[in-house]
């Protein structure tokens, strides 16, 4: 394994120490524990301390595996066991599933969501099944069989349908409503905080907007073709969506819902990407690239690493900041946060956008959530609505709450 330093794609020697076998997956990363996971050819379900480079097996076999959004692991075997990683702690639950799920998500307070496929009686139908460790399973039939996606919490889904899709509360704290389109949907997927669901039809180019609480369609994203997938960054800024005809992503300002461009480029499961620091890499040929998504000016190239499996994280080595101190690179954390030893007030900074209500409604996203969230208005005509937790005296205090959260975080002091 290698880590690298954006936006210049520097490699940092020795940051992550320990081997791992041959990959087939990379599941994810608790930054509290410091637990890279990932799954071999084989099944099996491996956790790499970052710390202490010790590779652990935590469960054989495995299917599927997804990670929650406090950074809990969930695991199903091919025998419908399912195991969770905690903050370091394992546990084989005592129920199983009835069946290997098509589609696995993580939600808050550990739940585990499962979507299967439907009945003999109902084959053209969906199940949804809500699990909690020690707790009975609860079960819902979906009236569609198309893709599922679910919000980052974990608080919503929404699932295609011929003609629409329905939007469904995993927990049933509210009744399931459908969003009618005029064409037939192709790929959705959730904004970072969850309150725009993003729809690809089969014929009509662009994207549709939806709503989540009013659960209906806003002004579209006009591109010239329709869309095949679509991908968000973790902040809500850019969106990258897949033409449906030829190998490029297109790469589109969210904000003011301008498409930026256009990059030559293969899709796998982790590339193209937005990262944690706003670069945007794409595979080209063999090549590894980063580019400035706002200019798509190449920063940084990795030759022969596009047949590598690749995760985005804020998480920073100990050992590669001392090893990197005297490199000629930017920080994996922005340019702008505080130096270690800055006293506050410092807040711990998830989201930046020059419109004003997505920002409001991503901060009453997270106060619902438990956390103390605000939005600091812009200080300039260049600067944005920070979506923000705080502030808190010391960054020592404010690392602690951005580490709990599950999700990439910036550390901010006006």
């Amino acid at each position: 394994m290698r880590a690298y330093r954006l936006p210049g794609l520097t490699e940092l020697p020795g940051a992550i120490r320990g081997r791992l076998p041959g990959v087939a997956r990379v599941v994810g990363i608790d930054l509290e524990s410091e637990l890279l996971f990932v799954t071999t050819a084989n099944g099996e379900l491996l956790s790499l301390d970052l710390g202490t480079s010790r590779v652990d097996t935590q469960a054989t076999n495995v299917v599927v595996a997804a990670m929650g959004p406090d950074g809990t692991l969930f695991a199903i075997d091919g025998r419908h066991h399912v195991t969770s990683v905690a903050r370091r702690v394992r546990m084989v639950w005592p129920q199983a599933v009835n069946t290997v799920p098509r589609d696995l998500f993580g939600g808050l307070d550990q739940r585990l969501f499962a979507v299967t496929a439907g009945d003999s009686a109902h084959p053209a139908t969906l199940r949804l099944v809500t699990l909690a460790a020690g707790q009975p399973a609860a079960a819902r039939q979906l009236p569609f069989a198309g893709d599922v996606e679910a919000t980052r919490w974990g608080d919503l889904m929404s699932v295609v349908g011929d003609s629409g899709i329905l939007l469904v509360d995993p927990i049933g704290r509210r009744d399931p409503g459908f969003v009618a389109l005029p064409d037939h949907p192709r790929a959705i997927a959730f904004s970072p905080s969850g309150h725009r669901v993003y729809v690809a039809s089969r014929n009509g180019p662009g994207l549709a907007v939806i709503d989540r609480y009013d659960r209906e369609e806003l002004d579209g994203i006009a591109l010239p073709t329709p869309v095949a997938t679509v991908r968000l960054d973790p902040f809500g800024r850019w969106l990258l969506a897949r033409p449906s005809i030829g190998d490029s992503v297109w790469v589109v300002d969210l904000p003011i819902r301008r498409l930026t461009g256009s990059v030559a480029t293969s899709w796998t499961q982790d590339l193209p990407a937005i990262a944690p620091d706003g670069s945007l890499l794409v595979a080209q040929g063999q090549d590894v690239i980063a580019l400035r998504p706002d200019s798509l000016r190449e920063t940084g190239r990795i030759p022969g690493a596009s047949a590598d499996l690749w995760l985005f994280t804020t998480w920073r080595s100990r050992n590669a900041v001392r090893l990197a101190s005297d490199a000629d690179t930017t920080s994996a954390t922005p340019s702008g946060t505080d130096s270690l030893a800055a006293t506050g007030p410092l807040y711990v900074q998830v989201s930046i956008s020059q419109n004003e209500s997505w920002s409001t409604e991503m901060a009453q996203q997270l106060s619902r959530a438990g956390l103390e969230a605000k939005v600091l208005p812009p200080k300039s005509a260049d600067d944005g609505y920070r979506v923000v937790l705080g502030p808190y005296p010391n960054r020592g205090q404010a690392e602690t709450i951005g580490r709990k959260l599950g999700r990439p975080y910036w550390i901010y002091q006006p």
